[in-house]
This record gives structure tokens, C-alpha cells and sequence, in this order.
């Protein structure tokens, strides 16, 4: 005897869409737990405060979705920043793939252009959710265009501030002061 029910994901997918698991639940669900992991490894409240890392963890995660602009922000956002990500571990397969064993990832100037390019890649995700790829109005290359002069004006004023002469009597390079910074964000220091 044939069974006559079929199942199907997507009406699945549908039916969860229907009651609100994308508005309300996994928003929540994200915040919460980013919030929580971030109270806990920071123990912002001392040792042993799970408890209250779990109910400030929950207002903030309640307090969130009820702002559907906000839910809306972060649906149409993720899968940009998703799709980012997976082309990003694409080119690092591609580069070790070529580069062998000793391939150690990206170090100093490279590493330093290649956060800039994942920081305009972000903002670009941003500023435009919900598109099938990278295309910006007016209005959305005016804000990433906001965004991104004071990133370079920063990395111009590090380089005007620690250029100190080149190398000369014992100093150190601009550029190797920016090396040393983005060192630091990775902590290889």
C-alpha cells in the first residue's frame, strides 16, 4: 500500500515561515545566544552569574524582536554576510589548494587590504539586503561612500602618526606599524 502523503521540505520551510519562526524565533534565538556568550566569556557580572546573563540575555533578545525593523534588518542581512563568507572560504581553498602545505594565510599588507575589502564587502551587505547581488542605488553608494572615506581617512592619519621619518635612527615604517596593528587584532604578538 502507497502512502498518500508526500512530504515536502519547503512546505515545511513555509509552514515555519507562517507562524513566525523567522520574525520572532531565530531572531531571538541569535541574539540571545550572541548576547549570552558575550556575557559569559566577559563575566561582565563576576564569576558564577549565569543567571543573570541569562535574564539580561532574554530582555535584550524580547526587547529586539519586538522592532520588526530591526528583525527585518537582520533577516535581509545575514544571508548577504553569509554569501560573503562562503566566497571568502572559497578564495582561501583555492589560494592553499595552489600555494600547498606551506601556505600560512594572509600576513602583513596583505592581510591588512584583505580586512579592508571583508569591511567594505560587509558594509556593502548592509546597505544593500535583499538583492540577488551588489548592484547600489544612488542612495546606498552615497552611505557606503560615508562609511568608507573615514576608514581610509583612519588608516591615513595611522600612517601620517607613526611614519616618523621612514626608517631612519632606529624608527619604524608606516607600514610596519599597520602590520604590527592588524598583528595585534589577530594576536600573533
Amino acid at each position: 500500500m502507497v502512502s498518500q502523503y508526500n512530504f515536502n521540505f519547503g512546505d515545511s520551510v513555509a509552514y515555519l515561515q507562517g507562524i513566525g519562526a523567522f520574525e520572532y524565533l531565530l531572531p531571538f534565538l541569535l541574539i540571545f545566544s550572541i548576547i549570552f556568550a558575550t556575557l559569559e566569556k566577559t563575566k561582565l557580572f563576576g564569576d558564577n552569574k549565569s543567571n543573570i546573563h541569562l535574564i539580561i540575555s532574554v530582555v535584550i533578545g524580547l526587547l529586539l524582536i519586538v522592532q520588526q525593523g530591526i528583525v527585518s534588518t537582520i533577516n535581509n542581512f545575514l544571508p548577504s554576510v553569509a554569501l560573503i563568507v562562503v566566497v571568502i572560504l572559497m578564495f582561501l581553498l583555492v589560494i592553499s589548494i595552489l600555494a600547498g602545505s606551506h601556505y600560512q594565510g594572509l600576513k602583513g599588507t596583505a592581510f591588512g587590504l584583505a580586512v579592508i575589502i571583508a569591511i567594505v564587502a560587509l558594509l556593502a551587505a548592509l546597505a544593500n539586503p535583499g538583492y540577488g547581488g551588489f548592484y547600489l542605488d544612488t542612495f546606498q553608494r552615497d552611505g557606503l561612500i560615508r562609511a568608507i572615506i573615514p576608514i581610509l581617512i583612519l588608516f591615513g592619519v595611522i600612517a601620517l602618526v607613526t611614519k616618523g621619518g621612514g626608517k631612519t635612527s632606529g624608527g619604524t615604517s608606516a607600514s610596519e606599524h599597520i602590520d604590527k596593528f592588524f598583528k595585534g587584532l589577530r594576536g600573533q604578538e
